[in-house]
């Protein structure tokens, strides 16, 4: 017994898996707490979008000696740019737009790694490498995740107004184009931050699933957010930690446990579970027949 609780800790004795587990943490923190905004506004696709969006621009930044997130971020924001000037010149749906968009975004970042494939490392734009950032990559996850979180936390009242009803924000004197263009910068930062540590392709998963399980937990807001933002950095720490007695992806390990339990609360969430959905539905019918 003693010998496995020993073997328990044996990732904690390793630097590079010490640092895996606190920037998967902050990472999956910050992207579970913007996650509620996400899953409030029906954004998912958009989240989608700006995660592949990215591509070329951390390609531009390997193949210029950029930094990382410098070129992701800037091409998070130009794909954004582009979506809202489709969408305001014509008649296109905001999907279609989105559609197009970030297909375009990472189709040309694909042709710039095929271009340029000894600068560019493409499985760690893909996948992610957390177990292998460098001290100045983890210095930019940091920075990134801290300013979200302090402009999350000073507008999130007004960001909750502006996601679940623009209109009734622009109502009462607030700026929703700025509100639009703070949630979709939030979005590309936070995917820049989390592209580093789960890739481009799972991205998705950690600004979504968080939020969609707490969803399924809560009615209310402020609860909402503790929860994702928890189960972000929950998922994340045991995520990291089991990787490497899996001997698995980092990224894979914490979008999978995130799967998992978006799957039990869909199943057994006390309101809006399936279960509880079908209980609720029968004794409705009960009370019909009773009535009739």
């Amino acid at each position: 017994m003693t010998d496995f609780f020993q073997e328990l800790l044996v990732p904690f004795q390793y630097e590079y898996m010490l640092r895996a587990i606190w920037v998967s943490a902050l990472v999956g923190g910050v992207c579970g707490f913007l996650s509620s905004f996400v899953t409030l506004k029906g954004w998912s696709l958009m989240g989608d979008a700006l995660s592949h969006a990215v591509v070329p621009g951390v390609a531009i930044a390997f193949i210029l000696g950029l930094p990382f997130a410098l070129g992701a971020f800037v091409a998070g924001l130009l794909a954004a740019g582009a979506m809202a000037f489709i969408k305001s010149q014509s008649r296109i749906r905001e999907d279609a737009t989105m559609g197009i968009v970030f297909t375009a975004f990472f189709a040309s970042g694909l042709v710039l790694i095929t271009l340029y494939p000894a600068r560019v490392d493409l499985k760690t734009i893909l996948y992610g490498n957390i177990l292998g950032m460098a001290g100045s990559d983890i210095l930019q996850v940091v920075l990134i995740s801290a300013v979200t979180m302090v402009i999350l936390l000073l507008k999130w009242k007004d960001l909750m107004l502006f996601c679940f009803d623009p209109n009734q924000a622009r109502t009462i004197g607030m700026n929703a184009g700025l509100l639009h263009i703070i949630l979709l910068s939030l979005i590309a930062a936070v995917a820049v931050a989390a592209l580093q540590a789960v890739g481009a392709i799972l991205v998705l998963a950690m600004m979504v699933t968080p939020g969609a399980t707490a969803y399924l937990l809560t009615d209310r807001f402020v609860k909402m957010l503790w929860i994702s933002s928890g189960l972000g950095i929950l998922t994340a720490v045991v995520g990291a930690y089991g990787s490497y007695f899996l001997n698995g992806a980092t990224g894979g390990c914490i979008v999978t446990l995130q799967t998992i339990i978006f799957l039990c609360a869909f199943v057994f969430a006390p309101k809006q579970g399936i279960l509880a959905v079908r209980r609720a539905a029968r004794k409705l019918g009960k009370t019909r027949e009773m009535t009739v």
